[in-house]
């Protein structure tokens, strides 16, 4: 049985083949319902399995149709905002035990091979991911490497680097232009090309500095961070700090400094390879204040605006975006962890690419309700959940009682699913995370499955 949102998702791919888009979508269906298992098991038959190596072998199952498809449907569900967040991160996906593994290229590591990804994550004016806009896999080229130190005589189009200027590009292609956007960068996306490449108008660029840029303030020439740190204290906020591996979670006490107008000199070695002169932004510096915790490094960052920011406020704006890209992030460690890419085990990097197109819409998913069920938690759990998955979750949960006379809420849905995957629930836990969530999604799926096979008359 294929979900409503996967018909809604991929009904209008184009892959030359009605039966190839039916089974692109089954394909869908199939990863959702295990979405950390491998295909073998996921597919639960040989037929199945076969199927769905069949589609990932054929040339015509073009990963980026698929892409597409997903971006449309990004594109409506967003349709009625004013303002979207575009958040871009890149992430690798390691396949060193495929050694046999045609098209792979080195990654960071020395002796590591594997694929480069590169996401563009579209989030709501209430920080709800909608779906990917823009999405890149490509394999580095073996020759390239050790070639870094010739990189600044080099154009932006021969770089790796020109993958942030084209999903500036592209997202603004595919959004109306009734739809303003900030697109998010960490700081290596501190490219001057891509702070002076033209955009339509209402598309924005939100990037924290890594370099100490020449710029010109009211004072004649000086550098960024002389500019910042001089610039007077507007305000303080407090921040929740998410949990990496290098830092524990924490509320941090921040002071945030305001440039409101600034304009960045080209740098010298560019005067060659970009024809503008300066680009007039906004800068923030938010710094971290008061004692640490052991071992805790002192949080700093300087986000270069090319939207205006005029005050305290238009500054919070860009400090809450900028926090937003962590979910980009999130979006990552899902598809690698909660779908186990990096676990698959095929014969060419083009059939890991097609793999990974369908297992991206599967991770956004599972994104996309755990965030909804927080932003939105008073939501029919029909948002999320088809009829039988909300049924045989509430008698699993309330196991002799009645069903109630309608589905529950997204949040109670969520709790109980992530309560599968072994999350306590307790008041200190706040709400569940996207791992214990796929791991009830698992459970709840085989329930359902067994609910669908026996044929049981009434729950």
């Amino acid at each position: 049985m294929i979900e409503a949102w996967v018909e809604s998702e991929l009904g209008g791919v184009d892959l030359g083949d009605k039966r190839r888009t039916l089974r692109v979508m089954r394909t869908v269906q199939t990863f959702w319902n295990r979405p950390n298992a491998s295909i073998p098991e996921a597919s639960g038959s040989a037929g199945e399995m076969q199927a769905i190596y069949d589609l990932l072998s054929a040339p015509t199952t073009r990963a980026e149709t698929i892409r597409e498809a997903h971006a449309g449907a990004t594109v409506k569900r967003v349709a009625d905002c004013e303002e979207v967040w575009i958040l871009q991160d890149t992430s690798e996906l390691s396949f060193n035990t495929l050694q046999a593994t045609e098209g792979l290229g080195p990654l960071s590591g020395e002796y590591s091979r594997g694929l480069m990804m590169h996401s563009a994550l579209v989030a709501d004016p209430a920080g709800v991911p909608q779906g990917l806009l823009h999405q890149e896999v490509w394999a580095r080229d073996p020759e390239e490497r050790g070639k870094s130190q010739s990189r600044r005589k080099r154009r932006i189009e021969e770089k790796e680097s020109q993958k942030w200027l084209t999903t500036v590009r592209v997202c603004q292609e595919r959004l109306p232009a009734s739809i303003r956007a900030w697109i998010i960068g960490d700081s290596e996306s501190d490219i001057y090309e891509l702070m002076a490449m033209p955009r339509r108008a209402g598309v924005e660029l939100l990037i924290r500095a890594t370099h100490n840029r020449r710029v010109l303030g009211s004072e004649g020439a000086a550098h960024l961070w002389d500019s910042a740190n001089a610039a007077a204290v507007a305000g303080t906020i407090e921040v929740e700090l998410k949990r990496t591996p290098k830092r524990q979670a924490r509320t941090a006490k921040m002071e945030v400094r305001l440039c409101p107008e600034l304009q960045i000199l080209r740098p010298m070695h560019k005067q060659k390879n970009t024809a503008v002169e300066a680009v007039c932004v906004s800068v923030v510096l938010v710094r971290e204040l008061g004692e640490l915790p052991p071992g805790a490094e002192r949080v700093e960052w300087l986000l270069v605006s090319t939207k205006p920011l005029a005050d305290f406020a238009a500054a919070l704006s860009a400090v809450d975006a900028y926090v937003a890209r962590w979910k980009v992030e999130r979006y990552h460690y899902t598809l690698k962890s909660g779908c186990q890419v990096e676990k698959l085990q095929l014969e060419h990097a083009d059939r890991i690419e097609r793999a990974v197109a369908l297992y991206s819409i599967v991770a956004w998913r599972l994104l996309f309700i755990t965030y909804l069920s927080r932003m939105s938690p008073d939501l029919p759990c029909t948002a999320a959940l088809d009829e039988d998955e909300w049924k045989v979750l509430h008698r699993m949960a309330h196991p002799g009682k009645r069903l109630p006379p309608g589905p529950m809420n997204l949040r109670d849905a969520v709790r109980q699913i992530a309560r599968l995957g072994g999350f306590l629930g307790r008041r200190s836990d706040g709400d569940p995370g996207v791992k214990v969530l796929w791991r009830g999604l698992r459970r709840l799926t085989d329930f359902v499955l067994a609910y669908r096979t026996l044929a049981i008359p009434e729950l």
